[in-house]
């Protein structure tokens, strides 16, 4: 976001008035100084523009009804841990201009700390307007996008955001047409599920895959007997593998055995030693080390942060 829209977010706050439709506290919950809280309602599109002071730790729910954008205006996040429906998902630092997508009836959780004084612009867009703009074909397999970049995304958001300062009488043709541009964008990123990616392996072959690395943190089996129990060479297994999941074998298998140790941290009473024999980590350090690079913190902070 350049620094022209920055200052005109931070600068308009008071100008604009707040509304009961959202409540930041139910969505991302945390102990904080101040909280300014402001919204704009187009019918079809909404935008809820938040600004906190004195943050500590951040939970985070947001299941909503509706498409939604969320994009990090001022603040970092740098520790922390994600859910997708449930399931963990490996936490990415969140930067300025960091951007969330979470689709209709989804689920993204979690928590967060990092930077005293954060703000944030949610944009929640009406399914139907977006099924019928673009056709419900292009929108099968919406699935939610935790901590991306994309300038032509960030660049319609805050368009969207400048019509939420300044509305006047043609702001819902603005804001319905960037509304549009931000699927479209999705569509074309393939972000959406569209199908098998080129040159990866098939849904079978890749479930198959994950079953056998996920039964065999301790023991796992190399690249060579993997890529045989698919019939492929190992050169087409490792760059078919890439292709499907984004990570190489190796780095896949490090983020399975990483979370199979937070699932231990979270739920037993197990010693960081005895996780890191079970996770597969050839001693405690070498969990830390991993732990650490997934998280931004090690096992036994991790622990303490979700039991507090």
């Amino acid at each position: 976001m350049s620094l022209t829209y920055k200052s005109i977010f931070i600068e308009a706050f008071q100008s604009l008035s707040e509304t009961d439709d959202f409540q930041p506290d139910e969505v991302r919950r945390s102990d904080r100084r101040t909280l300014v809280h402001h919204h704009m309602d187009w019918g079809p599109v909404k935008a809820d523009l938040v600004k906190r002071t004195g943050l500590s730790r951040q939970e985070t729910r947001l299941a909503p009804k509706h498409h939604a954008f969320l994009i990090n205006l001022h603040g970092e996040a740098r520790t922390g841990e994600d859910f997708i429906e449930g399931k963990r998902i490996t936490f990415t630092p969140r930067h300025r201009g960091s951007i969330v997508f979470v689709p209709a009836r989804s689920e993204w959780s979690g928590w967060d700390e990092g930077d005293r004084t954060g703000s944030y612009l949610l944009v929640t867009i009406d399914s139907t307007f977006i099924a019928r703009s673009l056709g419900c074909e292009h929108l099968s397999g919406l699935k939610p996008i935790v901590g991306f970049r994309d300038a032509t995304i960030e660049a319609s958001l805050q368009r969207i955001g400048a019509e939420l300062l300044s509305p006047d009488d043609v702001s819902i043709l603005m804001v319905k047409s960037q509304a549009i541009q931000l699927f479209v964008r999705l569509v074309r990123m393939h972000l959406l599920d569209l199908g098998p990616a080129r040159g990866g392996l098939s849904a079978f072959d890749l479930k198959r895959v994950v079953a056998i690395m996920e039964a065999r943190f301790a023991d796992p089996l190399g690249l060579e007997e993997l890529a045989k129990e698919i019939g492929l060479s190992e050169r087409h297994f490792f760059r078919a593998f890439k292709q499907s999941t984004g990570k190489t074998p190796h780095s896949y298998l490090v983020a399975q055995r990483v979370e199979h140790a937070a699932d231990l941290l979270r739920n037993t009473e197990m010693s960081a030693t005895d996780i890191a024999f079970e996770s597969g980590f050839s001693s405690s350090s070498h969990l830390t080390r991993s732990f650490k690079k997934a998280f931004g913190t090690g096992p036994l902070d991790y622990r303490r942060y979700w039991r507090q």
